[in-house]
């Protein structure tokens, strides 16, 4: 598919204003059905608008791509009103009635304001990169985006969800009581040693981290133990449902009044999820069999590994690859080698990466 027209790139070009390439032209196109998708998805209207074919105005939001091989071009975001606002603040105008005083026209204008805004946040809350097409060009409007970034706040609840259920799912592995010399459950300290490290990173690292960091994590952990719960509760009723999720959210929500790991500095919300996880599940691997048997500790790292890798399917790449680095990072910044060893390798052990030949 041709986006430009040979003889006009190349008139473009003799004239000092060329397109862009047919490729990167292809991969704006691509962002801006991604980008109308979206709008459609949190329920505004939105269509694209081709380079190669002719203009068309309908309500809603407009997403166009700007061909131009320049600073300025990519994919762009203007909201068109309904005909009769536009019409009504167009009349006001013309060269007769020509009022900027007009209140229909600043209505018109604050309307397009209020719309720009709400779009950049939900774009920007779905992983996109947004900033006000006048920082690209003073005569431009709407929203300019520049591409697509990890949704940290999906990132942030798959490892909130994983931390809360290695942790419950461990605790709740209890011994066999007609067998008691069987290796069939976790003792009170088996359970104290697999979780106890994890937990702490989770309250240090709330510690570290600043103020608003550190309500957002705390809102995190607490909204998706309460989602876990309800969900129990749904499948095996009111009185059997797990209410120590609720608990366990108070318990990692509760940051020591001193640290007890060395954190980064102002660590994000998501490098401490990940190192916890990480924690977790390397507390399972590098656990000795008097601790917690070998079918345990596969069984549970299976069934939350596996719900993470589920999460992943339908989510963008680059959550993906958000999720990598931050496994990779908190890697790295381990100090104990046997737990540095375990998280290195787990991102391909567990199909987060491909193995290569």
């Amino acid at each position: 598919m041709k986006y430009i027209d040979p003889k006009i790139r190349a008139n473009a070009e003799k004239s000092g204003i060329p397109h862009a390439s047919e490729e990167i032209i292809a991969a704006w196109h691509g962002l801006a059905e991604a980008v109308s998708q979206e709008l459609q998805h949190v329920g505004l209207p939105s269509y694209v608008e081709f380079s190669n074919l002719p203009a068309e105005r309908r309500v809603g939001a407009c997403v166009c791509v700007n061909t131009m091989d320049s600073p300025a071009g990519g994919v762009y975001v203007t909201w068109n009103p309904s005909k009769s606002l536009a019409e009504t603040a167009q009349s006001f105008m013309e060269p007769d009635r020509f009022d900027l005083l007009e209140p229909l026209i600043e209505h018109s204008v604050r309307v397009g304001s209020l719309m720009d805004e709400a779009i950049s946040s939900a774009l920007t809350l779905a992983g996109f990169r947004t900033r006000d097409a006048t920082e690209l060009n003073d005569l431009a409007s709407g929203i300019h985006v520049a591409g697509r970034q990890p949704r940290q706040w999906y990132v942030a609840s798959i490892l909130t969800e994983g931390v809360l259920g290695l942790i419950a799912s461990i605790r709740a592995c209890d011994p066999c009581d007609d067998d008691p010399s069987a290796l069939v459950g976790i003792s009170a300290e088996g359970k104290a040693r697999l979780t106890g490290r994890a937990i702490r990173i989770v309250q240090d690292g709330l510690h570290g981290l600043a103020g608003d960091d550190r309500q957002e994590l705390t809102r995190v952990v607490r909204r998706v133990a309460g989602a876990m719960h309800s969900q129990d509760m749904a499948r095996r009723g009111f009185w059997k449902a797990d209410r120590s999720l609720m608990e366990l959210a108070d318990e990692l929500c509760l940051p020591t009044q001193e640290p007890t790991i060395e954190v980064s500095p102002s660590p994000a919300p998501t490098q401490v999820l990940a190192a916890a996880y990480l924690t977790l599940l390397g507390s399972l691997d590098l656990a000795d069999e008097d601790t917690v048997g070998d079918g345990d500790a596969i069984r549970i790292t299976e069934a939350w590994t596996g719900t993470l890798l589920r999460r992943l399917d339908q989510a963008p790449a680059e959550d993906r690859q958000e999720l990598i680095r931050l496994f990779q990072e908190a890697a790295r910044q381990e100090t104990d080698p046997a737990y540095r060893a375990f998280a290195a390798t787990f991102p391909k052990a567990i199909g987060l990466v491909e193995r290569r030949a």
